[in-house]
């Protein structure tokens, strides 16, 4: 689909094409071209280059109007009657494609009609299908790696649910409010912002239809498993999953979509509608990532008690032994400061020893899985090899500090803790992981009370964080590191559990 470089016809009585509008350089600055030839004098003066009038075909991920796509029709599905619609990109995108791998000016993702990006979705016209295209190519180039421990091209959200969106119009607006929104923090527009929020609402919308219709079914005594019940749970599981994204910046809201995908998994769990359905089974190991460590960093009895955890036998994926030993821990000390004791850990099997052993079992695990990736490069599987070696250390001084036993033998902390700044510092390309260096950052940050060249590797690590990234929730966890740098008490629980109670949760995932 040619978009900038797309003519504007119109024909007339006598069925010729005629030319009404000026340059793409004038349309794109929202000025009326003075049609000048060979080139226009407004072009001229600012120094651009007018590119005529002859529209060149010019590629932004879509179908073409000629060249060797010629022909190929434009993916479109009919909606039920008073459903949002929602452009999508089909496929991948030529390799001569003009790519979007950021958003320089606010012009690049707002329709040039001055028609909003759903009035266009509503109609076949070929701006509405270029402007969804450069949203999902933006959501595949910038966004999508975010999501996953290791991005690669099997990253299910590029492979699967992207395009699911073609057909699932909740997940395109998923997309469209997450792109939108990270857009607009590097340059803020309140259109583009409104357009988010709109998306946002639309897109909860489609979830809440569905899950009505699935509430009436059980109500009425009938199962959940057929084909297009599983079908709609994937759907519904990528587009809570993205909304989650999108609404980090307020920790109450994205509890509620997590929620939400917690219900989801449960009502399907025992279903045998989701046997053999790899995409559900993707999305329901990203749900319990994002669970186990959101809990970690709360003090919610009920919000840890209900976490998604990988499923049994699992231990082929990434961490997920990891994720189950950890969180094992969260809800052991969470008992261990209310009740005294925990049912998890008793209190002679609260030792370093035993930590140690855990968190080696699940290191161990890890790396064999990744052994079958089949990763590419050298630096990659050393860098890789550093970020298990990251979470080992991490989750030894997460636990040493929630399960009290640190008196045992305080070196085994300071070792575990030295351990963590040297891995999380001798990254050879950090930006390959730097969506999973949060969480482990955040811990280094509770373990260096009173160290100031240690406090300033944190801000520096959260700062190039933040700068890859560009998601603005980073930033409240390091106002909870400088309050709690700047107070007496050295066990940064007791502030974070205050901060919660006040509607400030942490969150580093």
């Amino acid at each position: 689909m040619s978009g900038r470089g797309r003519q504007d016809v119109r024909k007339d009585s006598g069925a010729q094409l005629k030319f009404d509008k000026g340059c793409a350089t004038c349309e794109r600055r929202r000025i009326r071209c003075d049609l000048q030839k060979p080139t226009c004098h407004k072009c001229y003066k600012k120094g651009l280059e007018c590119p005529g009038y002859t529209r060149p075909l010019r590629w932004i991920n879509g179908v073409a109007a000629r060249g060797h796509l010629r022909g190929r029709p434009v993916p479109t599905r009919a909606s039920p009657p008073g459903s949002p619609k929602m452009p999508t990109a089909s496929g991948n995108p030529p390799k001569d494609a003009e790519l979007v791998t950021d958003i320089p000016t606010i012009q690049a993702l707002v329709p040039t009609s001055g028609l909003t990006i759903f009035e266009l979705a509503a109609s076949p016209s070929t701006e509405s299908f270029a402007t969804g295209a450069r949203f999902m190519e933006y959501y595949r180039r910038n966004l999508a790696g975010f999501m996953v421990w290791l991005d690669s091209e099997e990253n299910d959200y590029r492979k699967q649910v992207i395009p699911l969106a073609e057909h699932q119009p909740a997940i395109g607006f998923a997309i469209l409010a997450f792109v939108a929104q990270h857009g607009s923090m590097s340059c803020s527009n309140k259109a583009i912002a409104a357009m988010a929020e709109d998306a946002r609402d639309k897109c909860l919308q489609l979830i809440k239809l569905r899950a009505e219709q699935m509430t009436d079914k059980l109500m009425k005594g009938l199962e959940l498993d057929d084909h297009s019940d599983a079908t709609d749970a994937e759907w519904m599981l990528a587009s809570i999953l993205i909304m989650t994204n999108y609404d980090r910046c307020c920790p109450e809201v994205a509890d509620e979509h997590r929620k939400a995908a917690r219900t989801i998994v449960n009502l399907f769990n025992s279903s045998s509608a989701i046997e053999e359905r790899q995409l559900f089974s993707f999305l329901r190991n990203q749900l319990a990532i994002d669970d186990v460590t959101t809990a970690s960093t709360s003090f919610d009895r009920c919000l840890i008690n209900n976490a998604i955890k990988p499923v049994p036998g699992s231990d082929s994926l990434l961490f997920s032994r990891y994720l189950t030993f950890l969180h094992r821990v969260t809800l052991a000390s969470v008992e261990v400061v209310e009740t005294g004791s925990s049912n998890e850990f008793p209190p002679h099997s609260r030792t370093t020893n035993m930590i140690r052993s855990e968190f080696e079992q699940a290191r161990g695990s890890t790396l064999m899985a990744a052994g079958r990736l089949g990763l590419n490069g050298s630096r990659m599987t050393r860098d890789f090899v550093r970020l298990v070696e990251v979470y080992h250390n991490a989750g030894l001084v997460y636990s040493f500090q929630c399960l009290e036993c640190v008196h045992e033998d305080g070196s085994e902390r300071t070792t575990a803790c030295n351990n963590l700044f040297d891995q999380l510092t001798g990254f050879e390309d950090q930006t390959a992981f730097v969506q999973n260096l949060a969480w482990p950052t955040f811990i280094a940050g509770t373990a260096c009370h009173g160290n100031k060249e240690r406090q300033k590797t944190i801000l520096s690590l959260f700062t190039a964080i933040h700068q890859a990234t560009r998601f603005n929730h980073y930033r409240d966890a390091v106002n909870f590191l400088e309050e709690f740098w700047t107070g007496s008490d050295a066990d940064w629980r007791p502030l974070a559990r205050a901060r919660e109670a006040s509607g400030k949760r942490i969150l580093v995932v």
